[in-house]
């Protein structure tokens, strides 16, 4: 099973990882959410109680929940994986350079880089 890294928010936005207090933010979701017509809604609109292992559920699925009432920003979410760096596609112009290919410019004497652009246009 998929371990889960709980962060919560602050007033800022930003998000900061749980750690050790991952276990009372947790009963924090359970107690601020619930169920209704199938949905997790606020606790004060739910029909049910959510259980840990929907809270658990929900938030390895990518679900924001609340754990506070008050606060627009009392979420917690668990930690998304990295985003992996695009490859750069790299190409050899005319004028000698190596550079990205999305930089690449036409110029009358062959490709060139920007900063050949002026001297090979001529």
């Amino acid at each position: 099973m998929e371990t889960i890294k709980l962060q919560y928010m602050l007033s800022s936005g930003r998000w900061f990882d749980c750690n050790d207090r991952t276990e009372e933010f947790l009963t924090l979701c359970e107690k601020n959410n619930g169920i209704s017509d199938g949905n997790i809604v606020p606790r004060f609109r739910a029909e049910k109680d959510l259980t840990r292992d929907e809270v658990t559920a929900a938030l390895l699925s990518g679900k924001q929940l609340r754990n506070d009432r008050s606060d627009w920003y009392s979420v917690c979410r668990n930690k998304p994986e990295p985003k992996q760096p695009v490859a750069v596609e790299l190409v050899k112009c005319d004028c000698g350079h190596t550079i990205p290919k999305k930089s690449v410019m036409g110029a009358n004497l062959g490709t060139s880089c920007p900063d050949c652009y002026d001297r090979m246009s001529d």
